[in-house]
């Protein structure tokens, strides 16, 4: 680490408050000391850098009126986090850095208008706490700060033989690089007068051998973005993102380093020198592609060599302290960057870094049982409050899916079938809003989580009340989870109405979900199950359109058809109601659409030339046997209207062909691969799935374009015969 670096130590107890600043936000409006921002709001600080032991700093805030203090990582406190007009003293506390990386984050104060902001930078380098007897190091060499101390009155005391490589700075320890064919070790003494204590630490450094890796960075920041790392990996290799429509193939960039023992690196080809902070041009940096990053050492000459990864996905890093568990939600770090800059919170637009505190929790009940999970997360301010942010610009809101695809040997089943169905079905009242939307939109992203790859996600938003634009005093989305005879519409028990879980009939009241959004009621979705599977054949038709919003079972209807959506009628089903003041007719609607295309739940090959999709599926049953409400003219109407369009084979063909060419050209497909591959075939649930996976992506596309063809003809041909039963 470079001396000036070292510079910034100094002597820290590590006592770290718990103290969570309130309130939300990470940018500044206007810059202090400026015209546009009087001294209604001024700081003492502007920044701070503190190492990887953490610190605490007290800075003075001066307001003209009441004010409040957010910060965006958990890892940084202040206290008081608000107060009245005046001047404060506000202690800012920078927790142990434990993820060997550097980091970045901000403590925004607001008052009235005024905005003021202090960035907080923290370095990564080994350390250790005392009291401590023995410490190990690589043969690398490099700083190891040394917490536990008091601020001052301390003396570090190193053996005079061992001071040619050991060398004491505040409390930095620097130590040379070793050329030796043995461990060499040193007792220091550390004398702690305030606290009267002596400590005694024994350190040891190893030497070089056979299985050694050889001046690994541990890190790489370029313009600022850390590069994240897989650590489960025996090589040093770092991922990054570019634009996959960029007009060259090279970034001019300042280049950031570090790493014990590396005194300066090379990339690619070029033998130019690069010390940590330069500008440098790199050329052929595209998508899919793997630079060669080699690192030196003045007094060796070996040289390390380490990867860096070049995407066009977005990257996505997550980090927790607690373990992620079905519920509740634990706290995480939340990191976001998208080279296309896609991102808007409330303070900038057009982001291409993201950062937010959130909350992180598996996400479903059957795929906990997979190696590869899904995730859902909320974004929090610091005060765990709801924060919004508009990601890849999907929509403005604090709630998101991460969703592993581990099932779908395509990785794009159900944002295949969601972009299809948002092209040609809206909710019915679409006039009064615009925005309501019945499906999902999301993007491919890669994920970090604790610093391992966990390989290709889809980064989606969610069905509920945002999405369906449902009212919020009036509203009810219900969905089914199972088999029963709820779920399938055949009949149900009287609910209870006690909880947001119908428990006998497997259905969650999805909204309201919350006690100040609302109370359980499901008597109204039990009315709707008494109709269907009691009502005569006469009323059935005749209040068919009382009950069902009719566009949105049409829609349905052909749509679960075309797909084969054996998984999704019934199990895997929303039951939607705009608003019961004013009409109690049903929408219905979709989710979880991985076992279609052309492949059951557990990836064995569908027949596309099955006939109707129906199961036992009460209302389907229905539609197909008697026809309420005339809807077999319906379907066949509206099948005419999208066969050619949404539904036609060529336009299947081009959004899979997409997806697929985005996968493979950025490399992620094959990272994924490596990532997943044994582990799924050796670790996966015994329940007899089909032996298929993910790695060959362009036969699986052409298997399922295939089939979309076949299935589109005997579609065409069941609907005819229904439109002349």
């Amino acid at each position: 680490m470079k001396l000036k670096i070292l510079k910034l130590f100094y002597i820290f107890a590590i006592s770290l408050l718990a103290v969570a600043c309130s309130g939300g936000g990470d940018l500044m409006d206007k810059e202090p000391g400026s015209s546009e921002n009087p001294k209604g709001l001024t700081l003492s600080e502007t920044s701070i850098e503190a190492s990887v032991i953490g610190d605490t700093r007290t800075i003075t805030l001066t307001a003209s009126s009441a004010w409040s203090a957010t910060t965006n990582a958990t890892w940084v406190t202040c206290k008081p986090s608000n107060g009245e007009a005046g001047t404060h003293q506000v202690e800012i506390t920078i927790k142990l850095n434990k993820t060997q990386a550097s980091r970045t984050a901000n403590v925004t104060f607001t008052s009235n208008d005024l905005r003021n902001k202090i960035s907080v930078q923290q370095e990564s380098s080994p350390y250790f706490v005392l009291p401590c007897e023995v410490y190990n190091i690589s043969y690398t060499g490099g700083t190891v700060a040394i917490g536990g101390l008091s601020k001052s009155g301390y003396s570090i005391n190193i053996p005079e033989n061992d001071r040619n490589w050991i060398t004491a700075e505040s409390n930095v320890l620097k130590i040379a690089y070793s050329n030796l064919s043995k461990k060499r070790e040193s007792e220091i003494e550390i004398v702690d007068t305030p606290n009267n204590q002596t400590y005694k630490v024994k350190l040891i450094q190893d030497f070089k051998s056979g299985n050694s890796r050889i001046l690994p960075l541990s890190e790489i920041k370029i313009n600022g973005y850390n590069c994240p790392s897989d650590k489960l990996t025996s090589v040093a290799d770092f991922l990054y993102s570019v634009n996959k429509n960029a007009p060259t193939p090279s970034i001019t960039a300042k280049i950031e380093f570090s790493g014990d023992g590396v005194e300066w690196i090379t990339i690619g080809g070029d033998d130019t020198k690069i010390y940590s902070g330069d500008e440098v041009t790199i050329n052929d940096i595209t998508p899919g592609s793997t630079i060669k990053v080699f690192t030196y050492n003045s007094n060796s000459a070996d040289m390390g060599e380490n990867q860096l990864m070049i995407t066009s996905l977005p990257i996505v890093t997550i980090t927790t302290e607690e373990e992620i568990r079905d519920e509740p939600k634990v706290d995480c770090n939340f990191t976001l960057f998208d080279p296309e800059a896609r991102t808007d919170d409330a303070e900038e637009k057009n982001l291409m870094y993201f950062e937010s505190l959130g909350g992180i929790e598996y996400r479903g009940a059957g795929a906990q049982r997979y190696i590869k999970k899904p995730y859902n997360f909320k974004l929090y301010d610091s005060a765990g409050e709801k924060r919004e942010a508009q990601l890849l610009n999907i929509r403005n809101d604090n709630s998101w899916i991460l969703d592993a695809m581990f099932l779908d040997v395509a990785h794009m089943r159900t944002r295949v079938c969601f972009d299809i169905w948002n092209q040609f079905n809206k909710p019915y009242y679409v006039s009064e809003k615009p925005k309501a939307m019945s499906g999902t939109r999301g993007h491919h992203v890669e994920v970090f989580l604790n610093g391992e790859y966990r390989g290709l996600f889809m980064l989606t938003d969610r069905i509920d009340r945002k999405q369906y634009q449902i009212e919020q005093d009036g509203g009810y989305i219900y969905k089914a989870k199972g088999w029963t005879d709820a779920c399938c519409l055949r009949g149900c028990q009287k609910p209870s109405n006690d909880d947001y879980y119908w428990n006998s009939a497997d259905i969650e009241q999805e909204y309201p979900g919350e006690p100040e959004d609302g109370a359980p009621k499901f008597d109204y979705l039990a009315d709707m199950i008494t109709f269907v599977a009691s009502s005569s054949k006469a009323d059935f038709s005749a209040k068919f359109e009382e009950n069902f919003d009719m566009n949105s079972i049409v829609d349905c209807f052909i749509f679960l058809n075309m797909i084969v959506a054996h998984d999704n009628i019934g199990r895997n089903t929303f039951w939607v109601l705009r608003n019961v003041k004013e009409s109690k007719k049903f929408i219905h609607g979709l989710w979880d659409l991985d076992g279609t295309l052309g492949r059951t739940w557990n990836r064995f090959e569908e027949n596309p030339n099955q006939g109707w999709v129906s199961g036992s599926f009460r209302i389907y049953q229905r539609i197909i046997d008697e026809n309420p409400a005339n809807i077999h003219q319906k379907i066949y109407d509206r099948w005419n209207e999208i066969k050619d369009g949404a539904l036609a084979p060529s336009n299947f063909n081009q959004i899979v062909e997409k997806y697929a060419e985005l996968m493979i050209s950025s490399g992620a497909r094959d990272r994924e691969v490596k990532r997943w591959k044994n582990k799924d075939k050796n670790d996966r649930p015994n329940w007899g799935y089909a032996d298929v996976y993910y790695d060959n992506v362009d036969q699986e596309i052409a298997y399922m374009q295939d089939w979309w063809q076949k299935r589109h003809t005997k579609l065409n041909s069941l609907i005819n015969s229904l439109q002349h039963k």
